[in-house]
């Protein structure tokens, strides 16, 4: 008696195989997210219980993924935080290139968090950072499945958590003071910083606009994917904002890519409230729709991809913009 694989056609799994790995993608970053913002956690304040579970969680994930360690040894990158006597850390690993190559394409989610802030009047104490940043890293996590299971790269991937990030980007400063690869031949950060749970969307922009040379090819690779790039002014107030910055004022390329509110057809969609950031209300609510999340998650997969075929001719015409005034 055949078995049931045998009488599926495979006419009809190559059809569903994208929905499935879809559906895979959007639960595993509502899994990854859902423990990193629980209140467990305690909102991952730096040098807290909360944040070593946190990196814990981060370094099993990348070990079961199957990412190279840092100089074969370990995920953990320590770093001294100021007025602390504990060190922190960020969550390094890294996919090798399949020849010889420097050359690497770095993403980057912070995944810090305010922790428990206790202030007059609150009840809920604990800033569970859902937006900020569980779920990006949750996406960077599963970035990292799917480059490691599609084989080696052209170029290195390097996969970095860093800590330290809401309190003056430390674990970006400290990664970029001592790189896997050389700086001189990172290609471009990818930087992950809150992640599109607001359901399917056709607009997207990226920070910075400014002091680099990049934003048109960027939107010349996405066009024809049907996304519009459309780039509220504000943006530019954000030049020395996010991980980004530590990278970008050493004249490394580096860009964060949000999603923006313009429904599939042109439509604006109506203001969701998904639970202010910095506050103990960024928690995962009834209000998040994951369905976008595929979406984003291919926007970042085409990047890289486009970056590590095409690693030369970019670059930060004025790092200065992203050095703290």
């Amino acid at each position: 008696m055949m078995n049931l694989y045998q009488r599926i056609p495979w006419g009809l799994v190559l059809f569903l195989l994208p929905f499935v790995l879809h559906a895979q993608s959007k639960d595993n970053i509502r899994k990854h997210t859902e423990f990193l913002a629980s209140d467990e956690l305690e909102g991952r304040g730096t040098g807290s219980r909360g944040i070593r579970l946190a990196a814990n969680y981060i370094a099993a994930q990348f070990n079961a993924i199957g990412l190279q360690k840092i100089n074969g040894n370990s995920f953990y990158q320590k770093f001294p935080f100021p007025g602390q006597a504990e060190m922190e850390s960020n969550i390094v690993g890294f996919i090798e290139a399949r020849t010889p190559s420097t050359k690497s394409v770095v993403f980057v989610a912070h995944y810090d968090g305010l922790g428990i802030q206790k202030e007059a009047g609150q009840t809920d104490t604990i800033y569970n950072g859902a937006l900020d940043n569980a779920v990006g890293v949750g996406a960077l996590l599963e970035l990292a499945r799917i480059f490691k299971n599609a084989g080696a790269p052209k170029h290195n991937l390097v996969f970095v958590a860093t800590a330290g990030e809401e309190f003056g980007r430390h674990g970006s400063q400290f990664y970029v003071d001592h790189p896997i690869f050389p700086n001189a031949d990172t290609i471009i950060c990818l930087n992950i910083d809150g992640f599109n749970v607001s359901g399917p969307r056709e607009d997207f922009f990226i920070f910075p606009r400014q002091g680099v040379d990049f934003v048109d090819e960027i939107e010349t690779l996405l066009t024809p994917l049907g996304w519009h790039y459309i780039s509220p002014d504000w943006v530019d107030d954000l030049n020395a904002s996010f991980d980004t910055a530590s990278f970008l004022s050493k004249g490394i390329p580096a860009l964060t890519l949000w999603i923006g509110n313009r429904l599939k057809g042109g439509e604006i969609a109506e203001p969701l409230d998904l639970g202010g950031i910095h506050t103990p209300q960024d928690e995962i609510n009834d209000h998040w729709n994951w369905d976008g999340v595929e979406d984003h998650l291919g926007l970042y997969k085409r990047i890289a991809d486009y970056f590590l075929e095409h690693p030369d001719g970019i670059e930060v015409t004025d790092p200065s913009l992203f050095m703290e005034q």
